[in-house]
């Protein structure tokens, strides 16, 4: 069977635009000991990406985790917030520990290509033109991958924003200068009381990292670094 594509077709000029990257932290260790707790982790992300204004701005869903992509930075920084602040609440609320998740994410800027802007004339393979949908969900483009790489850097709860993002903005819009973006103020409950709870979990954490796979040395790094975003 001939696979037909023909790259040359492509968009040859895509627009600049921010993208995100967030998931769920550790999702590996939560799978592996429930399939309805880290189903719950999952789809609450999910629901809350949705449920999150999102005006100008476009999803991409991926298991664990969703890219976020905008042209202009204060609806991205919009619904950033929003996202976050969502899930902190949800952690915050959590009835026991082991029902609490957390996530991160990395923000990068630059050309990226969608899905639906790819013509549907680039393959002559009828799967492909049967399934718009399916290719409308393809995202193209370096900062997906400076993103998803520089997540690693961003403390739990946190964003961490590539060079990318630090260095270039759209016309009219500032670079974000800082190397962590910071989603809340001291004039948040749910940032205040995140601050708390998260505190409380790593010692949860520290005194079950068997149980729940999760490595000291990380947990120890992990709240280093939550003490100094939150700081």
């Amino acid at each position: 069977m001939t696979i037909s594509f023909n790259a040359n077709l492509l968009p040859q000029s895509p627009t600049p635009e921010y993208v995100a990257w967030v998931d769920v932290m550790g999702i590996q260790s939560s799978m592996s000991r429930s399939l309805n707790v880290s189903g719950n982790f999952i789809f609450k992300l999910h629901i809350a990406a949705l449920q999150s204004t999102h005006t100008n701005v476009s999803l991409y869903p991926i298991m664990d985790g969703l890219y976020a992509t905008s042209a202009t930075q204060q609806d991205m920084l919009t619904f950033l917030r929003e996202l976050f602040s969502s899930i902190a609440d949800e952690f915050i609320n959590a009835t026991r520990p082991e029902f609490r998740f957390i996530i991160r994410g990395a923000l990068a800027y630059g050309p990226v290509i969608h899905g639906n802007s790819v013509p549907a004339n680039i393959s002559f393979s009828q799967a492909f033109q049967d399934n718009q949908l399916y290719k409308d969900s393809i995202l193209l483009g370096l900062p997906m991958i400076q993103a998803n790489q520089s997540e690693k850097n961003a403390p739990p709860f946190g964003i961490f924003v590539h060079e990318s993002a630090r260095s270039f903005a759209p016309q009219n819009q500032p670079p974000i200068h800082h190397v962590w973006w910071k989603w809340g103020t001291q004039q948040n409950q749910n940032w205040n009381g995140l601050k708390q709870t998260l505190s409380q979990h790593f010692t949860w954490c520290k005194q079950h990292s068997s149980e729940i796979l999760y490595d000291p040395i990380r947990i120890a790094a992990h709240e280093e670094m939550s003490n100094q975003y939150f700081a």
